[in-house]
């Protein structure tokens, strides 16, 4: 296993634990959306309340076999689903998600009628590749997580766990997924890894586990 990765998901889970005592210091009480997706889709838990967080979170961090990559990769994915579904009354605007439904969906049309990939770029910085002649056939195919996005890029979220909400989309996307040996797998998803840090390294490594295909910025 990638140490990084176990320490990251160590991390995500803290951040989780924070993020919930927040949300019960600004009285919320559900989540957003209810249940929470992706914790549903890969544990068959429904997750509605506040409370319910709190306690599945340390199921999480209890339960997680850090020689497993499924598993680590299981509990970085709900994790993130967790914190983004308790922090819509505290977090500001510019913090959330960026796109909506409607917004994936355009993408994932756009994507399928050209027989493309759609790229998350992990805070990658913009480089002369972004730049070349055969760009344009990408334009609207980038989701950027972070501050400043590639001018061919769409802002999903400056924080990485908006991330949530494009894999909730994705797994129930006969494009973007599908069931290998009965595991769900990402499909034509590419992930550009930019700025580390152990979250970054976490999340990065669930998206591989999950099928997702790795890509440099110098063969982007």
């Amino acid at each position: 296993m990638n140490k990084y990765a176990i320490k990251g998901t160590k991390k995500l889970l803290s951040l989780t634990r924070t993020k919930i005592r927040l949300a019960e210091e600004s009285e919320t009480e559900y989540t957003k959306p209810r249940p929470l997706p992706l914790v549903k889709l890969l544990s068959g838990r429904k997750i509605e309340r506040i409370k319910d967080t709190k306690e599945y979170r340390e199921i999480l961090a209890n339960e997680v076999d850090f020689l497993i990559p499924g598993s680590v990769a299981s509990t970085v994915i709900q994790a993130m689903d967790i914190i983004e579904g308790v922090k819509y009354k505290f977090e500001p605007d510019d913090l959330c998600v960026q796109i909506d439904c409607t917004g994936f969906s355009e993408l994932e049309k756009y994507a399928k009628e050209n027989s493309l990939p759609i790229n998350i770029l992990l805070m990658t910085k913009e480089n002369e590749s972004f730049g070349a002649k055969d760009t344009h056939t990408r334009i609207g195919q980038n989701l950027f997580v972070g501050y400043e996005p590639p001018k061919n890029a769409i802002l999903l979220g400056r924080v990485p766990t908006t991330l949530s909400f494009f894999l909730d989309f994705a797994f129930n996307s006969e494009y973007l997924s599908e069931r290998v040996e009965g595991e769900l797998k990402l499909k034509n998803v590419n992930v550009i890894p930019g700025h580390k840090t152990l979250i970054l390294n976490a999340i990065y490594f669930a998206l591989l586990e999950f099928g997702a295909e790795a890509v440099t910025v110098g063969e982007f």
